[in-house]
């Protein structure tokens, strides 16, 4: 089947790429600095929306118009991707109960966090693998730019990219300097890094592993203990444990086994000299202790014993929200609720949040399928970091990256030759 309008459908292409480009290049911050209340109180509903989402939007709509009638292609791609189709579907679902419930002010949130993976979804499903092998070298491409800018920021203590700090975060760093880059904030930043971080092994070694040096080195400067300890604690024993097991298959001669232990030993070595003398990664081990930002994690979970049996089914306000917060001790205006799971529950009741698990299953099972070895593991580190803030009941484009980079992964194992594709699945 070929488009009915070709020019159309590279044009919808250039829209996808500019999408991902602006969610990767302008974060709320930067918005706000250029007069944007994306993330701030006024402001039409038309500027709630990140300009990515905008594009993406613009680009499923032009995408689909290039194959023919738009509302036929749409329901042909919905019927071929059924799970995508559950996923969109509960988490329109989602939307109208919290309307419903709570108005259409602070809704927003759901159109960039939770129906954008399911459009990108939908957007890729038009392009051949050959694209998605083209967007994941896009998208790393952007990650290590944004990885560079922030170890840059480290060395110079100071934010190339126009910023400001909360109060919180003022708090929380306590002293501590901390990379910012293109995604505005240091824990946007650690998110995306981690979670993506998998991807680089996809690449041939000779830019696989300077960028996943990279990534590393960035998530220190971004300051994440929670971001760092998922990916010495996941990644780390993983990947020895998988370079073990090629050396034991024979995949490695007798020079490329002992040049590459050599070359290990060197390369941890330089590693261990350029934080010591670097400083990076200050604020995570001078900090490796329970502190204040941590209980807030555990705190949350007493937000619960003040839900009555009519909350837990329908969810309460964002101002009874706010109500319990005091009451259990966490000041919103320096704190927050971290842990998106909790906030969506209260939020949306189990009437609401049931729909939301499915969606979210369906989506993720959708992509996971397909994915590489290395970016289903991505999945684990993601939701295990997200799960520490309230990264998917705010504003964030963490999970479509992810759905993005995980059918970019996909295609790059069908690239690879038939005897290497098992160890990538």
């Amino acid at each position: 089947m070929t488009p009915r309008y070709p020019g159309l459908r590279r044009f919808a292409w250039v829209l996808m790429l500019l999408s991902v480009t602006l969610y990767l290049c302008v974060s709320a911050i930067t918005l706000a600095h250029l007069g944007v209340p994306y993330d701030l109180p006024g402001g039409s509903p038309l500027v709630k929306l990140h300009p990515g989402t905008l594009m993406m939007a613009l680009a499923l709509a032009v995408g689909l118009v290039a194959w023919g009638h738009p509302l036929q292609v749409l329901i042909d791609r919905l019927r071929r991707m059924p799970l995508v189709a559950t996923y969109l579907a509960c988490m329109m679902l989602v939307a109208a109960w919290s309307v419903w419930r709570n108005g259409i002010s602070g809704a927003a949130f759901i159109v960039d966090s939770l129906w954008m993976p399911g459009v990108a979804l939908l957007v890729l499903g038009l392009y051949s693998s050959d694209r998605h092998r083209k967007l994941l070298l896009w998208v790393l491409l952007l990650v290590g730019l944004n990885a560079v800018i922030g170890l840059v920021e480290y060395a110079l203590k100071t934010s190339l990219v126009p910023r400001y700090l909360s109060t919180t975060d003022l708090i929380a760093d306590a002293g501590y300097f901390r990379s910012s880059a293109l995604l505005g904030h240091p824990l946007s930043n650690a998110l995306i890094t981690v979670s993506l971080m998998p991807a680089a092994l996809l690449l041939p070694p000779r830019l696989g592993w300077p960028l996943l040096a990279t990534l590393a080195l960035a998530l220190l400067a971004f300051g994440s203990r929670t971001a760092m300890a998922v990916a010495a604690l996941v990644y780390a024993p993983l990947l020895l444990a998988y370079l073990a097991w090629r050396a034991a298959q024979g995949s490695y001669s007798y020079r490329q086994l002992m040049g590459g232990m050599l070359g290990l030993m060197l390369a941890c070595t330089a590693l261990v000299a350029t934080v010591w003398l670097s400083g990076l990664g200050e604020r995570i081990f001078a900090n490796l202790r329970w502190d204040n930002s941590a209980n807030v994690r555990l705190l949350v979970w007493d937000a619960l014993d003040h839900l009555n049996d009519n909350d837990w089914w329908v969810g309460v306000s964002p101002a009874r929200i706010e109500e319990i917060a005091a009451r259990i001790g966490i000041d919103l205006r320096y704190e927050a609720l971290e842990n998106f799971w909790i906030v969506l529950l209260m939020q949306l009741g189990l009437l609401g949040f049931t729909p939301f698990l499915i969606g979210l299953a369906a989506g993720v099972w959708h992509v996971w399928r397909v994915a590489a070895a290395p970016m289903r593991l991505a999945v684990l580190c993601y939701f295990l970091v997200a799960s520490g803030a309230n990264t998917l009941a705010s504003k964030s484009v963490s999970l479509t990256l992810l759905f993005v980079v995980m059918l970019g992964s996909a295609a790059w194992v069908q690239a690879r030759p038939p005897t290497e594709r098992g160890l990538l699945r």
